[in-house]
């Protein structure tokens, strides 16, 4: 499906928390910016999301620098990166998400015109599940989160979303997230030249349930 942008977009929103900017910029794999000292991002929970060995795991080479992350309120978020590769980790309460959600569904309507009859159906679908994002409570907003990830393209009842997206013109990145007890977070990986591949869609998945079983302990 190449039209249907709002449940994607819904889902992105949740890999950065700086106004939906996602995760390109100058701390990327190929990136020339200086990294932030470790003491001013220090105090993210995310950090502990993930252990050393955790990071070798899905990077294949230790990736321990942290490095200035863009998280706002209502989440936490650590990124660590190196001329090797990306790792960012995002956790928000469900709920937090879901209060981004009704901005969502503005952009939605700007674009329900276009595309085939099922990505206006699913556009439909999309907007009315969206309606009341602003109250959901911590089980509707996983809720949401699920079928949302439904009309993305992710199997049904697959707790797991998993997609590609861009890390910044040239590179490509591989994103993981999911829903569960009121706690919602994503992972995104990137290395150079990485393409897509089944043995990424795992590698992350695998990453994001160990991070998820610690944000939610």
């Amino acid at each position: 499906m190449t039209f249907l942008r709002g449940p994607a977009l819904a889902l992105d929103c949740v890999a950065s928390l700086a106004a939906c900017s996602g995760s390109s910029g100058s701390d990327g794999p190929t990136g020339t910016g200086t990294p932030t000292p470790r003491a001013a991002v220090d105090e993210s929970k995310a950090c502990a999301y993930l252990t050393a060995a955790d990071r070798r795991t899905l990077a294949g080479v230790a990736l321990d620098e942290v490095v200035a992350a863009d998280a706002r309120s209502g989440g936490s978020q650590c990124r660590w990166s190196s001329d090797r590769g990306l790792i960012e980790l995002t956790s928000v309460t469900s709920t937090a998400w879901a209060r981004t959600l009704p901005a969502v569904v503005r952009q939605l309507g700007e674009s329900s015109e276009a595309g085939t009859a099922q990505d206006r159906k699913d556009l439909a679908r999309a907007r009315k599940l969206l309606a009341g994002a602003g109250t959901f409570d911590a089980t509707e907003a996983c809720e949401a989160f699920g079928t949302l990830a439904e009309i993305d393209g992710s199997a049904k009842d697959s707790s797991v979303a998993v997609k590609y997206l861009p890390i910044s013109t040239s590179e490509v990145g591989v994103s993981a997230q999911v829903c569960s007890d009121g706690v919602l977070t994503s992972i995104v990986y990137s290395e150079p030249g990485l393409v897509e591949s089944p043995k990424y869609a795992k590698a992350v998945t695998v990453a994001l349930r160990a991070a998820q079983a610690r944000a939610t302990a």
